[in-house]
């Protein structure tokens, strides 16, 4: 580890950064791991400079240029007091050198400064967007351009690298350089908050686009019930087509519905139990990560324990098959009324939360397909409750 030449409050001479320029500085503290000298200047400017960019005030001091011989003997008047022309000075050694010293920081600093402008001449003129080339049909010229920057970069690059050029200085003092960091940090931070991404409209319609989608709203329920009336008769075969139609009081009991609504807020309440494993889903547009319970196990443990109960106190079960068309006659009824409610509910949501699927400004289409991408209340996710938990636990 490098001993340090220079103390703490010590005047010296420091070099300007970009120049060949000194000026007497005072030491103000080191830094034992950058290496870094912190010298005040008289202006009160603070920088870093590195070891080699300070000298101490007795390297600059004039010195008196002393003859050749200093022997009383040899200043007698009638010696010639005029020199040898063959004999340069000393002081004259010693400018040379430091002329090349001069020089060779010189040829540094037109180095630094030609790679800090070649640099930046690649950065800004490299973005493939203002390149008027790319309309042309000519995409070649921009990697020409870049390769025409690298090769002279190498060229024009000495031994030190980019980083060295940028971080060995800092032209501003450190309290003005507090100051452009704190506006720069704020400007960024005001910057992150207004950025809002707007969702993109529908293009591609499925299912038929929005005749299909009409269609399917009426068709999938008249399926439904079409086979559980086939399925009612003593010969269910196609021959039988179509099936007699019960009588529409007959399709509706409030009983049932009241039976179907306690089974659906049963799995709700076995869904906002604090049991199970909480995990997050994939992010969304706006950089949002929702979280879901995973307890889907400890629901059905749960729900066959309740129909163990039933069965102890004898309830009576066949219920559930004498009303079976009720039962699905209530699912559709319910269904609807929750369908229209989130699609009501959907047209006051933000941008970022609507469905890139449902997005294409027709209501039909929309209301199909979904509108909203994760409709919640609260924590309540009712997309991916009633997907799988209402259905799948009564089916088995």
């Amino acid at each position: 580890m490098p001993s340090r030449r220079f103390a703490d409050g010590e005047v010296v001479m420091g070099r300007w950064p970009g120049s060949v320029l000194y000026y007497e500085v005072q030491v103000t503290s080191y830094d034992d791991v950058s290496h870094l000298y912190t010298v005040k200047y008289k202006d009160g400017t603070e920088l870093a400079l590195k070891e080699s960019d300070i000298r101490s005030l007795s390297s600059f001091k004039p010195r008196k240029s002393q003859s050749s011989s200093s022997s009383p003997s040899r200043r007698s008047s009638s010696r010639s007091r005029s020199r040898s022309p063959g004999r340069p000075a000393k002081g004259r050694r010693r400018s040379s050198s430091q002329s090349r010293e001069h020089k060779d920081d010189r040829k540094k600093t037109i180095q630094e400064t030609n790679l800090a402008l070649l640099v930046f001449v690649c950065l800004f003129f490299k973005p493939s967007e203002n390149n008027t080339s790319r309309y042309n049909g000519e995409p070649e010229s921009t990697e020409k351009n870049d390769m025409s920057c690298i090769t002279s970069e190498q060229k024009l690059k000495p031994d030190m690298q980019l980083e060295r050029v940028l971080e060995q200085y800092t032209l501003r003092s450190r309290k003005e350089e507090k100051k452009k960091e704190e506006i720069y940090s704020e400007k960024k931070v005001f910057e992150t908050k207004t950025i809002e991404k707007v969702s993109s409209k529908t293009k591609e319609l499925e299912f038929g686009g929005r005749i299909g989608t009409f269609t399917l709203i009426f068709f999938l329920p008249a399926t439904v019930f079409y086979l559980l009336l086939m399925c009612k008769q003593e010969d269910p075969s196609l021959m039988n087509f179509p099936p007699p139609l019960p009588a529409l009081e007959s399709l509706w009991e409030a009983r049932v519905f009241g039976v179907f609504l306690l089974w659906f807020f049963l799995q709700a309440l076995f869904y906002l139990l604090p049991v199970g494993k909480v995990v997050e889903g994939l992010p969304l547009s706006n950089g949002k990560k929702l979280q879901y319970r995973i307890n889907g196990f400890y629901a059905f443990i749960l729900t066959a324990a309740a129909v163990g109960t039933l069965l102890y106190f004898q309830f009576e079960l066949h219920y559930l098959y004498d009303h079976f068309m009720q039962f699905a006659v209530s699912a559709a009824v319910f269904s609807m009324g929750l369908s229209i409610y989130l699609y009501i509910r959907s047209l006051k949501a933000p941008e970022e939360e609507i469905a890139p699927g449902g997005n294409s400004g027709y209501i039909i289409y929309d209301f199909f397909a979904g509108h909203e991408l994760n409709p919640r209340i609260g924590n309540f996710d009712l997309k991916y409750f009633c997907e799988l938990r209402p259905g799948l636990m009564g089916w088995v």
